[in-house]
């Protein structure tokens, strides 16, 4: 069978990336929240919970990611926390084809706000239990940096196109702007909606 073994190993083995990008933390997060990879060029297609559909599915804590590669390998992955508050999903490997040679891995990919430059410092874990060799562990250090390169590339894709929008059609796709109330200024009952510091 592919499905991984749910024995009692302890979890011993931890690898952990980081990185810094340069994009808005809620950009970061939109394409890191559904936990579809869809920013990694190996990935062929996710399925949502079994089924091609996000609806109901997307980021329910216990839905599973049923993740197909270019090689034709698989893996299902199953989302054990998400925090919007936090900025941090976390997913456990439940099945592989082909099969893996460790019983267990538990990933963590988690989002800071850097406020000088409006950037993000993204952490990006893996818990291998204690029968994981060095082999996965250098395999999995170096598939999160280029993870993090593929990252940077689609999100500069993706804000590249926004800006040729905003360009040719500046009032169907308006410039952001910046709310100039100041707090001094705030009526009784109004909302300061501008994100605070994370």
């Amino acid at each position: 069978s592919n499905t991984i073994p749910r024995r009692y190993v302890n979890m011993s083995l931890h690898v952990e990336e980081s990185a810094v990008i340069m994009g808005t933390i809620d950009s970061v997060w939109e394409l890191i929240r559904p936990l579809d990879f869809k920013f990694l060029p190996n990935v062929e297609k996710v399925d949502f919970s079994g089924t091609s559909d996000k609806k109901g599915a997307d980021n329910v804590v216990g839905g599973l990611r049923i993740v197909q590669y270019k090689d034709k390998s698989k893996q299902t992955y199953k989302v054990l926390e998400l925090s919007d508050i936090h900025r941090t999903i976390t997913y456990d490997l439940i099945e592989s084809s082909p099969s893996v040679s460790f019983s267990s891995a538990v990933y963590t990919i988690s989002l800071k706000k850097i406020s000088e430059s409006n950037s993000t410092f993204i952490s990006w874990t893996t818990d291998f239990s204690n029968d994981a060799g060095q082999a996965e562990v250098q395999d999995s250090k170096f598939k999160k940096l280029e993870a993090f390169k593929s990252l940077r590339s689609f999100l500069s894709s993706i804000q590249k196109v926004r800006f040729i929008r905003q360009l040719s059609e500046p009032t169907r796709y308006p410039t952001p702007s910046t709310d100039k109330k100041s707090s001094s200024t705030m009526e009784e009952g109004d909302i300061d909606s501008r994100p605070s510091l994370d």
